[in-house]
């Protein structure tokens, strides 16, 4: 009876230890990460190679550092690499869910003068690259270059369309996520799905057990309203520095294509070449939103031209 009584009592504290798991112990990385203090915040990175010229990445909506994986592994040999994990995301801390994509914008500055980094040229996907495009409008002086990946902010809402955006997407609808929804909302991210991204699937579905998971769920739909509510269209004319811009042929994500299918990746080009002072322009055939991981070697080898 008493040998009974200590397997439950044991069986007992074990799930609530594993139920006390957050968000940061329960993720893997291919690469150990470092932590750096910032005013409020503590910031995981990966650092890789050396150089002259050092590329900052910064990942897109729900994702991580984990993400520039391959271009990284690649580049380092050339450059000096950082990837960071924004907070809310990864490993990362957290002690809000409300970020702004200004707020974002200054911890990307606060970053870039703590390490004490020169020459700096910021690589932003997604999400990551309208909060690219805001860190250079307000800290211009940072950086050499910009390196914007399928970047959010090009395409623009309407109030209605905003509206309908974030009345129907909730933190209740993220956390009630199947795993088979998780696992065609990733898919989409791509032309072909391919075995390496795997992991990233695993991950997400990992972390619906974390006791923070609620408090990513608002993260991640409040970064939704600060993409709608800071766009960045109307002021990317004052960025004066050269600009490399990487799309997917067949990316299902950007344009919208509920709101906006008469739009395509050539209008969003075309767009941008009438906005930018000095922008090149790459798109990468058989490749989907997740670009700079689906076809790394393609997008690397532009990184390089454009940096050399």
């Amino acid at each position: 009876m008493k040998k009974r009584i200590l397997v439950s009592l044991f069986s007992f504290i074990m799930t609530g230890l594993l139920a006390q798991e957050n968000i940061q112990e329960i993720i893997k990385y291919s690469n150990p990460v470092q932590k750096i203090k910032l005013h409020n915040e503590e910031i995981a990175y990966q650092e890789a190679g050396s150089g002259e010229i050092s590329l900052l990445f910064v990942h897109g909506l729900s994702s991580t550092l984990e993400s520039w994986q391959h271009n990284i592994e690649a580049l380092k040999d050339e450059f000096h690499c950082i990837a960071i994990d924004l907070p809310g995301y990864g490993k990362s801390s957290r002690n809000k869910t409300d970020y702004s994509l200004k707020e974002y914008a200054g911890m990307i500055q606060e970053f870039v003068q703590k390490k004490g980094l020169e020459n700096v040229i910021l690589v932003g996907h997604s999400m990551g690259g309208q909060i690219a495009m805001h860190t250079v409008l307000e800290y211009p002086e940072l950086f050499e270059k910009l390196v914007l990946v399928a970047p959010a902010g090009i395409e623009t809402f309407s109030a209605q369309e905003a509206a309908m955006m974030k009345s129907s997407y909730t933190p209740e609808i993220l956390m009630a996520s199947s795993d088979e929804q998780i696992l065609a909302n990733y898919k989409l991210n791509f032309y072909e799905f391919p075995q390496s991204a795997a992991s990233m699937v695993e991950q997400r579905i990992a972390i619906k057990e974390a006791d923070d998971f609620p408090a990513y769920a608002e993260t991640v739909v409040n970064n939704i309203h600060a993409m709608l509510d800071e766009p960045v269209i109307d002021r990317i004319s004052e960025i004066s520095i050269p600009v490399l811009m990487i799309f997917g042929k067949n990316d299902m994500l950007i344009p919208n294509r509920y709101f906006h299918p008469d739009q395509s990746i050539e209008s969003l080009v075309k767009t941008s070449e009438e906005k930018y002072e000095d922008l090149e322009v790459e798109v990468i055939n058989e490749a989907g939103h997740f670009v700079n991981f689906e076809k790394a070697e393609a997008v690397n080898q532009a990184i390089k031209d454009f940096v050399e």
